[in-house]
């Protein structure tokens, strides 16, 4: 029997092809059921299958109708992928064009929309995962957030990075002279930098929220506007301090000594501040 497809008289079998294209409320499926040679075989599955791998998941019926579809386009494919190539002779024939009525350019601009709408998803995931973006793409993390806090994943994106300065802030310093503490004191002046401009951030978000009045049934929240957000800012401004007076002195004499133990304990009693506070996170299940 020659080819329903494309006439060509070759070896065909009867398959089945299905696709679907969600549109989030609506969804466009076809089906082709013919007795196709090996070429329009080939066609039909990457076609049907492809554009319904990239385009199908988008709405609550689709989403359960598209893997069923790949599915049975992958079942009925491999079923017939036994089926001999068209001889050279039937080919040869006069006015056989080598092609079927898939729509080459169609396909192709279902391709690209499908690499812009799951490009656009995947950037989306990304933006939401922080932590796992933060693990394996930190560059592309700090892009994806960067600017204003203005949601939840900015805000959470926004205490990691304060989390991650406050670890380097309040490390031990390891040398036990003055030019080695001085030393490691100045190297650490790039998170104080991103502190300082995430603090102000952060102070101002907490502002909005103290007039909103958003703790007042929120305990997570109340801690947050009461506990940590002073704490922060007093944290901020202790190493501000600290790095200003390593800054300044370059030697430790009887008055720059005492002036360094007033700055240390002034930044003993921040850190205290927000333990404390990290603590009461912990004490009633909250994140940080």
């Amino acid at each position: 029997m020659p080819c329903e497809v494309c006439g060509l008289d070759a070896p065909t079998q009867r398959v089945k092809f299905e696709q679907n294209i969600g549109m989030f409320y609506a969804r466009r499926s076809l089906v082709i059921e013919r007795d196709m040679c090996r070429l329009c075989l080939k066609r039909y599955f990457r076609s049907y299958t492809l554009t319904t791998l990239f385009l199908g998941w988008w709405g609550l019926m689709s989403l359960i109708i598209t893997p069923i579809f790949l599915i049975n386009n992958i079942r009925n494919y491999w079923a017939a992928r036994k089926l001999p190539d068209p001889g050279i002779a039937a080919m040869n024939v006069p006015g056989f064009i080598q092609s079927s009525p898939v729509a080459n350019r169609s396909f192709a601009l279902k391709l690209i929309y499908g690499v812009v709408v799951w490009t656009g998803v995947l950037a989306l995931v990304a933006y939401h995962q922080v932590d796992f973006m933060e693990q394996h793409a930190p560059a592309l993390n700090a892009k994806l957030h960067s600017g204003k806090i203005t949601d939840d994943s900015g805000s959470e994106y926004a205490g990691l990075q304060i989390g991650k300065d406050i670890a380097v802030l309040e490390a031990d310093v390891k040398a036990t002279n003055w030019p080695g503490m001085r030393n490691e004191l100045l190297a650490r002046q790039p998170y104080l930098s991103d502190l300082n401009a995430r603090n102000e951030d952060f102070q101002n978000q907490m502002s909005h929220e103290r007039d909103a009045n958003l703790g007042a049934n929120d305990t997570c929240e109340y801690l947050t506007i009461t506990e940590f957000a002073p704490a922060l800012n007093d944290f901020t401004l202790n190493e501000n301090k600290l790095l200003g007076f390593a800054k300044d002195t370059t030697a430790i004499n009887k008055e720059t000594s005492q002036a360094l133990r007033d700055v240390s304990d002034q930044e003993n009693g921040a850190i205290q501040e927000l333990q404390k506070a990290y603590s009461d996170f912990d004490a009633h299940k909250c994140s940080k």
